[in-house]
């Protein structure tokens, strides 16, 4: 079952320290296209890479999902400079769950970025949409992810196997932080 009902994007940044989560602008599309090339993110990433058409209507359906309530994309900005350095996605299984998906720009991996926004995206949506549970999924080979995902207090529900790139299965490891409670810490 999908989620039921329309998203209202944050009325102000969420922030935290040197990190905020925003909507998506028209001035965040080079580096959006430019991520969606790197090969450490295509590695992990099912979405094709951003062509010209996609680049063109990226706006518009970002604005679609959070108005049929599917997703609710965000930016990864530098407190700061406001430059983005990621992206960060809920993804509605239905009015109480969703998966977040995340990617850190090349420039700005290893710096701890992926945990603390995904930590605020959690406390937001645990608080403001009153989930009961979000979902973080990653590749077995992910380590990285697999890292983020105990970093931030979510613990391990299972794991499941699927068809992967070139017929090749992969093993998807599923993790899961549950509410009402604290964000993760």
């Amino acid at each position: 079952m999908a989620r039921s009902r329309p998203i209202e994007p944050p009325a102000t940044p969420l922030s935290g320290g040197e990190l905020s989560l925003r909507v998506r602008r028209a001035s965040d599309l080079d580096a959006i296209v430019a991520a969606s090339h790197d090969p450490e993110s295509r590695r992990w990433l099912d979405d094709e890479p951003m062509d010209d058409e996609a680049r063109r209507t990226s706006l518009a359906r970002a604005d679609a999902a959070w108005a049929s309530g599917r997703a609710a994309p965000l930016v990864i900005a530098d407190a700061t400079t406001d430059e983005p350095v990621g992206i960060i996605n809920l993804q509605f299984r239905d009015d109480a769950v969703a998966t977040v998906a995340y990617s850190v720009f090349p420039g700005h991996r290893g710096r701890g970025v992926a945990p603390r926004a995904v930590r605020l995206l959690v406390g937001w949506a645990l608080a403001e949409l009153r989930l009961r549970e979000v979902v973080l999924e990653a590749d077995e080979g992910n380590t990285a992810s697999i890292r983020v995902a105990e970093k931030c207090g979510f613990h391990r529900v299972g794991s499941r196997t699927e068809p992967g790139g070139h017929g090749v299965p992969r093993t998807v490891v599923v993790f899961g932080f549950g509410g009402p409670g604290p964000a993760p810490a």
